[in-house]
Formats: C-alpha cells, structure tokens, sequence
C-alpha cells in the first residue's frame, strides 16, 4: 500500500494471528479470578472435611439371632401368678449407706402372700435418678408375688463428663443388702433388673457379690459407650436418611480424648464384669430401639457369660418396642405388658426358669451394622482445638462488631475507619458465614430430635442440609469478594496519589471514596482471622460439598 507504514504492515497481521488462540485464557482468567479463586477456596473447604478426621466405615452385621418362637412365654415348672394377680402397697425406706450417708429407696409389696418372696432391685439407666422412675415396671412385677425397690441414685458425683460405675455399683449393692434384709424377702432370691446404662453397673455387683440371685439386662448396650454411641448415631441417621457426609462426621465428635477426666467413662467395658457373673441372667430388647446393638449385644454377653461357665441366659425380643420397652404412637406409648410377665415368670420360676426352653424366643431382630471401634481424632484436631477455634472465631467477629462500632467515630469530618469500599463486603461476608454457622447447628438438632423421636422428615434432613450447602457456598463466594476488594483497596491506600476511576476499573478494581487507612486494615486483618477460622471448623464438619 502507497505510504503505509512498513513497520505497521509487519505488525497487523501478527496481531490478528494472535487474538483466537493465545488471548483466550489470558482474556478469560482475570475477568473471572473471583470465580476461579471462589471455586478453588470451595475445594480446599471441602477437602478439610473428607481428608481430615478419622474416617467412618461401619461393617454389616453378619451374625444372625434366630428365635425359636414368636411367642415370648417363659416356661415354668409351676404356674406363677399374672400381673395384677395381688395388689401392691407402697413404703419409702430410708438406710445407711457403706460411706455413712443415707438414700432413700422405693419398696412395693404386694398383699396376701405369706412367707419369704423374691425381691428384685432397679438400677437406673441415663436420665433417671427418682424412686419413682420404674413406678409403672415395679408395680406391674410386685403385683406377680416380686417384692420390689427402686432406690434413689446418687447424682452428686454424677455428671454429663463424669461417671463413677464402680462407686455406684456399691450403692446399689447396699440397696440390695437393704432389700435381703427386709421382712418377708428370702434374702437368697434377690436379684438386679437394670436398665441401659444401669447395665454397666449390675454387672459389677453380681460378679463380686455372690448374693445376687439373677440379673436381668432391659436394652443393655454390652459396648463401651463410645462404640454403643457411634453405632447408635449411624444407625439414626440412616434411619432418617441423613446426608451421607452427616453421618462420616460421627467419629469426628466420638473419636475425641477429651483429656485425663473428662467423659471417661465413655470407654468403660463391662465385659471383665460380666465374664464373672455365674447368676441367671435374661436379655430383653425391643426391635424398634435403634440405639442398641440388639444382636451384637447378646452375642457377646453369651460369649463372656459362659467365660464363667455360665450358659443360663434367657433372650426376649418384644416387636416393635423402643428403648423403654413401650410401643404405640410418639406422646402414647405404653409398656410392653407381656415384658414385664416374662421377667416376672422369670423370677417366680427359679431355679427352674435359669436355663428352660426357649432361650430365644420373641419377633425377629434386625442389625443392619456391627458396632465397631471408634477410630481416634489426631491431637491436633481434638474437641478442645476445635472447639476453641470456634470459640475464638466467635470472640473475634464481636470484637470486629466493636471495632467497626469504634470506626464510626469521626475525626475532623471524617470517620475513624476506613475501608475503601470494602466494609459493605466484609460486613456481609462476615454474616453470611455466621448466618451458615447458625443454621449448622439448628439442623443438627432438628435431626437429633427427629432421629430421638423416631420420626421421619426427608424435607427438612435433606433439604436442610441441602440449603447448609448452599449457604457455605455463598459464604465463601462472598468472602472472596470482599478478599479482592480488601486487597484493591490496600492498593489504592498503598500509592501516593489516587490513579484515575479508568485504569482502576480496567485492573478489575471497584471505585473507592477514599484510602483504606491503618484502622480499616486493623478491622479487616481481625475479620479474616474469624472468618478463616469460621469457614476451616465448618468445612472440618462436612458442611461443604464433597468431592471425595
């Protein structure tokens, strides 16, 4: 071309060569770094919570308990009486106990029989304590011909973190010398109907008492409690249909040392005990109680039982019972009567009764799972750490609130902080993940009460975890938003002069009122530090989606 410029000439057609290929991805990743950094940022939250922690692979249930008749009847030498054959009259005892203190217990006698009866003791279970907690069951069974007696459980040196089976067994031993001792009971026919958690304590009074006439387990959990916990939450959970990353985050809360005193118990093994005891023992359990291992149990019970050479052991599965032996409707349950006949012909017909036929008898059990070890949570992800990073991301996101109060202040017409733009970001990206966090833990004990009550919602288990979800995303994709313009904004406060509204824009760069200044970094540094440690502790807890 006439006059043109050789030097351009060259150049053009190199431009235009170029703009297809090799301008792609460098066009296309700065006007998207937000989404890319977002994404990425997502990946390593979820990552957290897959890669860290012990994991959760519970093990089918291949062992199998076959009952050799529905019908549940003991057989006796000799009738026995039914419930409701004599009426019961009640006594409130009070007694000394082996440290000197005194305790208070719960006799029922029924009236119109003479000479010496079988006397049975209560051993509470979690969440009860009163002589009056077993007033339905004590009655039922002491109007059979049973002298019965619920005592009160000490609950001093009782508590959420700390348990002393031992020192309560010895109570419990001291109620039962109490009820040997009392006129009209043959002291040589008094035995444990224990419930539970009370299942780790009886064991502990028949193996070292040989006064113990027999032991009778009502949905005993025969595992330490970490292990019985565990498979108890799996088995709720799926019950319900909880979200698969729900239920991994199981170990995560049981496989915690939480220290030299604290929840000790927790890991308590009754089997020692157990393999000990030469008394009769029966099992009861429901086939509706999702909390017990209800196959397992017995299973191993009968393998310690006969370590002592003792093979009299009586199982009784009740359809459709729950934990408390009660069926029916939630807020109208009632006790399984049948239950309360069966221990009671049980009692009445010893000695005969300690080994008849059938030993298994009742609906059929199911166990889907085997109640496995808990695998322990590394050190540095124990409950103490994690817990107190949440605790210090919530102390720091209130000292943000103050901070930023403080920064409303103004100096000579200005306020003492500034952001550059990016206080509305942080605002919200602050509570946003908050906001997540709360909804977190509304969800789990949503669930909680579902799985306890043993309803089903799949709504809100799935669809609140769903919305959980949802939220941690928008959460993270705000605080990446306010991550770059916190980080355009330290730029902006970082030169000399104000660059025009044209090339901050063309770097991506919102437009800013103002500097960021020494206080708005201050506020901003103290935010990143709550909300890194808001967003790592709910990844840690499988808030995010998984990728693995």
């Amino acid at each position: 071309m006439a006059g043109a410029d050789p030097v351009t000439a060259k150049v053009a057609p190199a431009e235009k060569e170029e703009t297809p290929r090799s301008r792609g991805l460098r066009v296309w990743l700065p006007k998207h770094r937000r989404f890319i950094t977002w994404i990425v940022v997502v990946l390593l939250l979820s990552l957290i919570g897959t890669m860290l922690g012990p994991g959760w692979n519970p093990q089918p249930m291949d062992a199998v308990i076959q009952p050799e008749t529905a019908d549940t009847q003991i057989t006796t030498a000799a009738p026995t009486a039914q419930v409701g054959t004599y009426e019961v009259t009640t006594k409130v005892l009070t007694f000394t106990l082996s440290d000197g203190s005194t305790n208070v217990a719960k006799v029922m006698r029924p009236v119109g029989l003479e000479g010496e009866l079988p006397g049975m003791v209560f051993v509470h279970g979690t969440g009860t304590d009163s002589i009056d907690s077993f007033n339905e069951e004590a009655e039922r069974i002491a109007s059979t011909g049973i002298v019965t007696m619920v005592p009160q459980k000490r609950v001093a040196n009782y508590t959420t973190t700390h348990r002393d089976y031992v020192a309560l067994a010895i109570d419990y031993e001291d109620a039962l010398e109490k009820l040997r001792q009392q006129p009209g009971v043959a002291p040589n026919q008094v035995g444990l109907y224990a419930v539970s958690e009370g299942c780790f304590v009886a064991p502990i009074i028949a193996a070292r008492n040989p006064n113990v006439a027999y032991v009778a387990f009502v949905s005993a959990p025969v595992l330490p409690i970490r292990q019985q916990g565990g498979f108890a939450a799996d088995a709720y959970l799926r019950e319900i249909g909880a979200p698969i990353q729900v239920i991994n985050a199981i170990p995560k809360l049981l496989g915690n040392d939480f220290g030299e005193e604290d929840f000790r118990y927790i890991d308590f093994d009754p089997g020692p005990y157990e393999a000990q005891i030469t008394a009769p023992v029966m099992m009861l359990y429901g086939t509706g109680d999702n909390s017990m291992p209800i196959i397992q149990g017995p299973l191993i019970m009968a393998e310690h039982l006969r370590e002592a050479g003792n093979r009299n052991l009586t199982l009784r599965y009740y359809r459709d019972a729950d934990h408390g032996l009660r069926v029916g409707p939630l807020g109208e349950r009632q006790l399984v009567l049948t239950a309360m006949q069966d221990v009671a012909d049980w009692v009445n017909g010893m000695p005969y009764t300690a080994n008849s036929l059938p030993q298994v008898a009742g609906a059929q059990p199911v166990q889907q799972y085997q109640a496995g070890a808990v695998h322990a949570v590394p050190n540095f992800l124990n409950g103490n750490v994690i817990l107190g990073a949440m605790g210090l991301a919530v102390a720091l996101a209130l000292l943000v609130l103050i901070l930023e109060l403080v920064g409303l202040i103004r100096i000579r017409g200005r306020a003492l902080a500034q952001y550059a733009g990016s206080g509305k970001a942080l605002n919200l990206s602050l509570l946003w993940i908050i906001a997540t966090w709360i909804l977190y833990l509304w969800y789990l004990l949503v669930i909680a009460r579902i799985a306890l009550n043993y309803g089903q919602d799949r709504l809100v288990v799935q669809g609140g975890y769903l919305g959980i979800q949802i939220c941690a995303l928008l959460a993270a994709w705000w605080f990446v938003r306010w991550i770059y313009r916190w980080f355009y904004g330290r730029r902006r406060g970082a030169r000399s002069a104000p660059e025009p509204a044209a090339t901050l824009a063309a770097d991506g760069a919102p437009e800013c009122p103002a500097r960021m200044n020494a206080y708005g970094h201050v506020v901003s540094i103290v935010a990143l530090v709550s909300q890194v440690l808001f967003f790592v502790t709910l990844g840690y807890w499988n808030a995010f989606p998984a990728i693995l």
